[in-house]
């Protein structure tokens, strides 16, 4: 996964921002989508044989992985600042 943070951001943001590789169903070919395509079920083309490939996830956990990482982070700092 890649990922540029910017400043300001919140880890859900950052997160749906980030890029994911995955493979071509059709060809194999490795192209980069990002988490963002991912929870709005986008179609994007690959680059090799210019197959549409349908973006699905059908348990949510892109849309909801941002979140929970957020909620995690502040969990553990909240002890740390008392």
């Amino acid at each position: 996964m890649r990922n540029n943070p910017a400043m300001g951001e919140s880890l859900a943001t950052q997160f749906l921002s980030a890029d994911l590789e995955t493979a071509c169903p059709a060809c194999g070919y490795l192209m980069w989508v990002r988490y963002s395509e991912v929870v709005a079920q986008t179609a994007v083309t690959c680059p090799c044989c210019y197959t549409q490939v349908w973006l699905v996830d059908e348990t949510g956990s892109a849309q909801n992985a941002g979140d929970a990482v957020q909620q995690q982070v502040a969990q553990a700092l909240k002890g740390l600042f008392r």
